[in-house]
């Protein structure tokens, strides 16, 4: 497990790289509690929008459902092996238990978005 503050000082470094500062981040999955939104802030780091984790998953391609219509992008899929529908439940049920905690800190910024709808519409 890595402390809070190491993973605050490595994303700052990260963030303070050109391409960052040029085409902007995306921090998905951090912070994951409260005290690791505290220490992004007094890292200096200071999100934009914030939109809340279960957006994203409709960003996993379906092999029945959502497959990339670019052979391109078919090709460099891969199967992650910590994906399977227990494992995003369990991260769901986590995501749910800590999310208030977030929300108070980034609620000026944080960004609705109902992604309950078709991937090409969120």
């Amino acid at each position: 497990k890595i402390p809070n503050a190491l993973w605050a000082n490595l994303i700052r470094e990260r963030l303070s790289n050109v391409d960052c500062i040029k085409q902007g981040w995306i921090l998905e999955g951090f912070p994951e509690n409260r005290e690791q939104a505290w220490m992004l802030q007094s890292s200096g780091i200071f999100p934009r929008h914030v939109v809340p984790n279960h957006v994203f998953l409709v960003e996993v391609f379906h092999t029945t459902f959502d497959w990339p219509s670019d052979p391109l992008v078919q090709q460099r899929l891969v199967k992650p092996e910590d994906l399977s529908e227990q494992e995003v439940s369990k991260k769901l049920l986590e995501y749910h238990r800590t999310f208030p905690e977030i929300f108070h800190i980034y609620q000026k910024v944080l960004k609705s978005i109902n992604a309950d709808q078709p991937s090409v519409d969120v």
